[in-house]
């Protein structure tokens, strides 16, 4: 008795799933070699077959015949690989649809103060003056006499001196 082993390739090379190779398998159980060779191209394009057995059907996707086991005899595929891989093309299709249909956008860019400010030719610009002092604000201080802000920052430095650590009043350091 000879038995054909499923193959360790994936479907889309054109090969047969493993539906198609169970039904070949059932069909020459029992037969010799010779037997085998001469209706070979009979299974291929399917006239080996009982025309009146419904379910006996061919891939929609490898294109072999093969055995519907299902209750309503509703499948439309021989294997899952080959399910998966008619699924990956539905899938592939539609983005391509969706792509044709609707190009993809790039999304829009915040809009910054900075991007109002034009520094590459030779005289730099705002374009407002808005903008020029929403972005000033953010590094001139309010301060009414600088000296005043010079020494106040004197001051944090000495009571908490380097970093953020805060020194201790009595000469220990936490």
């Amino acid at each position: 008795m000879q038995t054909i082993q499923a193959p360790q390739y994936s479907v889309k090379d054109g090969y047969p799933g493993s539906g198609a190779i169970q039904l070949v398998n059932q069909v020459i159980k029992g037969m010799s070699s010779a037997e085998i060779f001469e209706i070979s191209l009979n299974l291929l394009d399917g006239s080996y077959y009982d025309s009146t057995d419904k379910r006996i059907k061919k891939c929609d996707y490898c294109g072999y015949y093969w055995r519907d086991d299902s209750r309503n005899n509703t499948k439309k595929t021989c294997s899952p690989e080959c399910k998966t891989a008619i699924k990956s093309l539905q899938k592939q299709k539609q983005r391509e649809r969706k792509a044709l249909l609707e190009p993809e956008q790039k999304p829009k860019k915040r809009h910054t103060t900075r991007d109002d400010y034009y520094d590459f030719l030779e005289y730099s610009y705002w374009l407002s003056e808005d903008s020029m002092h929403m972005y000033d604000t953010n590094y001139i201080s309010d301060a009414e006499e600088p000296l005043e802000l010079i020494d106040y920052v004197d001051a944090q430095d000495q009571t908490y001196g380097k970093g953020n650590r805060k020194v201790s009043t009595y000469g220990d350091e936490i």
